[in-house]
């Protein structure tokens, strides 16, 4: 019989797979979405389903009166969660 043990690396790389979570539809309210030219640097609480919530440094690419669409890097790309605005604030370029 084999073993079924799971190795750290293995387990490391299925839970950086796991996406952010986002806000529904329902929370962005009444207010357009404002789609923004250029992406804005800010940092932001970004919130996962396995892991305590963390700031990171992001994208910002659109925003309302209570909602921000992020990018959030990850391995292989990016995520698109939505969060509520004020969890968010800009950042300076040079700030890592």
């Amino acid at each position: 019989m084999g073993s079924n043990k799971v190795s750290d690396a293995k387990l490391e790389r299925v839970l950086a797979s796991i996406a952010p979570t986002t806000l529904p539809m329902q929370a962005f309210g009444p207010g357009p979405v404002e789609w923004f030219e250029r992406p804005r640097p800010v940092w932001a609480w970004v919130q996962w389903p396995h892991r305590s919530a963390e700031r990171i440094a992001c994208w910002a690419h659109a925003a309302n009166d209570r909602v921000v669409f992020l990018r959030v890097p990850c391995e292989g790309g990016h995520w698109e969660p939505v969060v509520w605005r004020n969890a968010v604030r800009v950042r300076r370029p040079d700030e890592r």
